[in-house]
């Protein structure tokens, strides 16, 4: 046997009599009864949970009335507007300073 097993040994033999020490003191006086099954104190639903279901269950009926007002349109479809362009007379510019002829 390595050194290093002798020493596992001895540790392992040292907490084997200190458990065994430790049980033999526990007497009956020392136990209490069992506790009877109590209901648990969590909701049904934490809070954060909750929210967060109503925000889908919200988002889930936006989008369901939103699919059917658009699928039940019966009014026609009008044409797009088309800007009207006004024609104006194009004016042509003066040069910014009067040309000087030699």
């Amino acid at each position: 046997m390595s050194r290093s097993q002798i020493q596992h040994a001895e540790v392992e033999q040292r907490l084997r009599e200190a458990l065994g020490a430790r049980a033999d003191s526990v007497e009956s006086p020392h136990l209490r009864p069992a506790a009877l099954p109590t209901r648990s104190r969590r909701s049904f639903l934490p809070p954060r949970r909750a929210v967060i279901v109503l925000f889908g269950l919200v988002a889930a009926a936006a989008c369901a009335l939103l699919a059917v007002t658009d699928s039940d349109s019966d009014s026609p479809v009008r044409p797009a507007d088309i800007p009207s362009h006004s024609v104006s007379p194009s004016t042509s510019q003066a040069p910014a300073s009067p040309v000087a002829t030699p």
